[in-house]
């Protein structure tokens, strides 16, 4: 039974978009609105892209990128909680946080899908 627990946590690590799909329909049985749904299951499975796009950059390149992962978050965040600060006079934390949360899923979902289709490109040659 633990075995089974294991090998369904790594396909939903291996394959975060599985994992995307999995949290949007529970989501969408929970909230019963689909755009309510989609930015739930973005929010749940963000880590899943930053941490596979870790390890694959690890096993494609030989390249640590964890320490610039964490950096580069945290300049983005000052940044945006700059233009807000200069924009509106008034910092909401939680405006910036989920405004981070969603451009990372985005960046490193195409990060996740350029380094899958690196990794078939050079499995083929």
């Amino acid at each position: 039974m633990i075995n089974i627990i294991f090998y369904i946590t790594a396909i939903l690590i291996t394959i975060p978009i599985l994992a995307t799909w999995i949290v949007y329909k529970l989501s969408l049985k929970i909230v019963d609105h689909p755009l309510k749904a989609f930015h739930k299951s973005i929010t749940w499975t963000t880590f899943l892209y930053i941490i596979v796009v870790i390890f694959l950059m690890k096993i494609e390149f030989n390249i640590q990128i964890t320490g610039y992962v964490i950096g580069g978050l945290l300049i983005l965040l000052t940044v945006l909680i700059y233009l807000q600060w200069k924009h509106t006079e008034e910092i909401l934390f939680k405006k910036a946080f989920r405004l981070l949360w969603r451009f990372s899923f985005l960046l490193f979902f195409f990060l996740y899908c350029l380094l899958v289709i690196i990794g078939i490109i050079r499995q083929i040659i």
